[in-house]
């Protein structure tokens, strides 16, 4: 089945994992559309539980064939990345993360709660905005490997964050209905996990293997630092850079700099 999976892809046995990771990501958003829609107003339904669930099946398959893949690479190619290789291993994990809980999202509409007439309806509407293109410019990011794109991905994300953990807190004092507080305290909940794997995905492309997923403590470091009137969050990525160079992120695969579609090799990432 791996080698299957090989023949099929016209690249390189990594390309044609990176090229399954964003497909997994393309299909998580089908998943988060088809929920979000039933949310505000589709309500459940036969075409609607199958195209979230069948989805998903879709996404869990993919994340098996892209774990074997890469133990089969470390196993049989000669000098395999096994940075790259255990980067890859964690973040399938989120990218299949991001699925379950877009799923997730169709359970509230499942138990009954319809946000098409909701009062906070543009509110909500908003942050259902926001995370579908987040999920997007993930893709895309990832796909072309921009270093760049991926700090301010993370950063826009990680903006939401207390956005969503402020939601949360005001459906639980609130002294409306229970069943329209529970809703939203479950559906800022989901959006914060969709986010939070979003951003562990985008850290494979700026932090060593050793840090994956660790983003919020590098926050928390920084926004002591920041307080004491230390150096900013980019001023400390900088700083790591000129000290660490490329051995920073050593998973990152050489490219020749000369084309979008070819980025910059690793040199040019950390010397710029």
């Amino acid at each position: 089945m791996v080698l299957d999976f090989f023949k099929r892809m016209d690249h390189s046995s990594i390309e044609a994992v990176e090229a399954k990771l964003v497909e997994m990501l393309h299909n998580a958003r089908a998943v988060y559309d088809a929920a979000t829609e039933a949310v505000f107003g589709g309500g459940k339904s036969k075409q609607a539980k199958n195209a979230v669930k069948g989805t998903d099946r879709e996404i869990n398959v993919a994340q098996q064939e892209v774990r074997r893949a890469l133990l089969l690479h470390s196993s049989v190619v000669p000098g395999a990345d096994v940075p790259l290789v255990l980067a890859y291993m964690s973040v399938v994990k989120d990218v299949e993360r991001i699925g379950d809980y877009a799923k997730n999202l169709y359970d509230i509409a499942r138990y009954g709660e319809d946000f098409s007439t909701a009062p906070d309806r543009e509110e909500l509407e908003r942050y259902t905005d926001a995370v579908g293109q987040l999920i997007d410019d993930a893709a895309e990011v990832f796909e072309e490997r921009d270093v760049d794109r991926a700090e301010k991905l993370i950063s826009k994300a990680d903006d939401f964050l207390d956005d969503y953990d402020a939601h949360v807190k005001a459906a639980y004092h609130s002294t409306g209905p229970a069943s329209a507080a529970v809703a939203r305290a479950l559906y800022y909940r989901y959006l914060k996990r969709i986010t939070s794997h979003v951003m562990n995905l985008m850290t494979s492309l700026v932090v060593p293997v050793d840090r994956l997923d660790y983003y919020d403590e590098d926050r928390t470091r920084t926004t002591a630092a920041s307080c004491s009137r230390g150096p900013g969050e980019r001023d400390v990525r900088a700083l790591e850079r000129r000290s660490l160079g490329p051995a920073a992120a050593p998973w990152r695969r050489p490219r020749c700099g000369r084309s979008r579609s070819c980025p910059p090799t690793r040199r040019d990432r950390w010397h710029r």
